[in-house]
């Protein structure tokens, strides 16, 4: 599955690859992501309202797109792919610089080009977002001309949802108008306890993924506010990362002097943060 925006890991790939991972708390029986059930939510994406319209992020004109999450389940991950309709032709599609450019970089024909919304940001059941970018192939960049919208169609939705203390992946496909349940489950939750994992404090965060290497760690966080990630900041210092310390408004590096150092990057259009620790 296609999942290149933000972070190099995110919770939708760990659902879908079926990771093994540990669990990490418990709570009562919810529906909303607040306890545990025992089987697996019964989800209707067809319930979700979508829009894709022009707006303007970071001081650049770009095709954004928002939801309402009119599910029963706490949204932890949203994609939405959009492919060019059957009846347009490959030269409507090389008339707009931006598609046949991304198709060459991308190496496919141009009318395997798809749209893609995707955001990480964590949306409860009854809230909306909005302001979110699309973007080409699902790479990093602003896809700008609304104009071109409408050589495309939805073509296929995938969402991750929490129930309890667990991910579930959900699949709309627009052609047939069916959700379908992905078979595997994640923890919502996990922390790796390698060396570095345990060099590294844990972030009281809401969702979280690790992996744990002899020589390196990485973990990446979502729903998260700008007051977790300064409290997560104050948590590595306190835990002796304060040495060669360089740090701002959405970033900290230092190290603990016993050759072990520490990154920590904030995203604040997707409420992420992604942590890496390294040992020299």
């Amino acid at each position: 599955m296609k999942k290149l925006l933000a972070f190099a890991v995110a919770l939708m790939l760990t659902v879908t690859m079926g990771m093994t991972l540990s669990a990490c708390g418990s709570g009562s029986e919810s529906g909303d992501g607040g306890g545990v059930l025992s089987s697996k939510p019964d989800v209707d994406l067809s319930q979700i309202d979508w829009t894709v319209e022009s707006g303007i992020i970071d001081g650049y004109r770009t095709v954004v797109f928002g939801y309402t999450n009119n599910t029963d389940y706490e949204i932890v991950d949203f994609d939405l792919e959009f492919k060019v309709k059957d009846d347009v032709t490959d030269e409507q599609l090389e008339a707009n610089s931006e598609i046949k450019e991304k198709a060459a970089d991308m190496e496919h024909p141009i009318n395997e080009t798809t749209m893609e919304a995707i955001t990480h940001k964590v949306v409860p059941a009854g809230e909306s977002v909005s302001g979110c970018a699309c973007t080409l192939d699902g790479t990093i960049e602003y896809y700008s001309d609304f104009d071109s919208y409408e050589l495309f169609e939805p073509d296929m939705m995938t969402v991750v949802v929490a129930s309890g203390d667990k991910l579930y992946a959900a699949y709309y496909d627009f052609a047939s108008g069916n959700t379908t349940m992905d078979e595997d489950v994640a923890d919502a939750y996990t922390w790796a306890s390698g060396e570095l994992g345990n060099a590294v404090p844990q972030p009281d965060v809401p969702y979280l993924t690790t992996n744990d290497y002899d020589d390196s760690f990485y973990a990446y966080a979502y729903g998260v506010s700008k007051d977790m990630f300064k409290a997560y900041v104050e948590q590595c210092k306190s835990k002796g990362f304060d040495q060669n310390v360089d740090e701002d408004d959405d970033s900290f590096s230092a190290d603990n002097g016993e050759g072990i150092s520490i990154d920590v990057d904030y995203g604040s259009m997707d409420d992420e943060m992604a942590i890496n620790a390294d040992k020299e």
